[in-house]
C-alpha cells in the first residue's frame, strides 16, 4: 500500500495517528542479552545489588528501570545506561499510545 500525500498537514496528521503495534518491556531485552551470554538471574543479582524478587519481578515485566538499575546493567552488560533508560522510557510511551488508541476505538 503506498501512501501519498498532498499536503504536509495531511503527513503530519497521519504520523500524529500512528501507533505501534506492540510493545516489549525492557526486561525482555535483558532477559534476551542474558541468554545469548549465559548469565544467570542469580549473576545479576549478585552483580547489581537488586534483591531477587526485584529482578525477578522486572524480568517480566512488573517492574521498570530505574537509574541505579539501568547503571548496574551497564556494569554487567556493557550496554550504556543511558540507552536502558531511553528503552524504558520509549516502552511506556508506547503503552500509552496504545491504551489511548484502544480508548479511542472503543468509543
Amino acid at each position: 500500500m503506498k501512501l501519498v500525500f498532498t499536503t504536509l498537514r495531511e503527513m503530519k496528521h497521519y504520523a500524529n495517528e500512528m501507533t505501534p503495534g506492540d510493545v516489549f518491556h525492557p526486561g525482555e531485552i535483558v532477559k534476551d542479552e542474558m541468554e545469548a551470554r549465559g548469565i544467570k538471574q542469580a549473576d545479576i543479582v549478585a552483580a547489581s545489588g537488586f534483591n531477587k524478587s526485584f529482578i525477578s519481578l522486572f524480568l517480566k515485566g512488573e517492574r521498570s528501570i530505574n537509574i541505579n538499575l539501568a547503571i548496574a546493567l551497564e556494569t554487567i552488560l556493557s550496554i550504556k545506561a543511558e540507552f536502558w533508560i531511553r528503552l524504558q522510557k520509549q516502552y511506556e510511551m508506547n503503552k500509552e499510545l496504545i491504551e489511548l488508541r484502544q480508548k479511542r476505538l472503543a468509543s
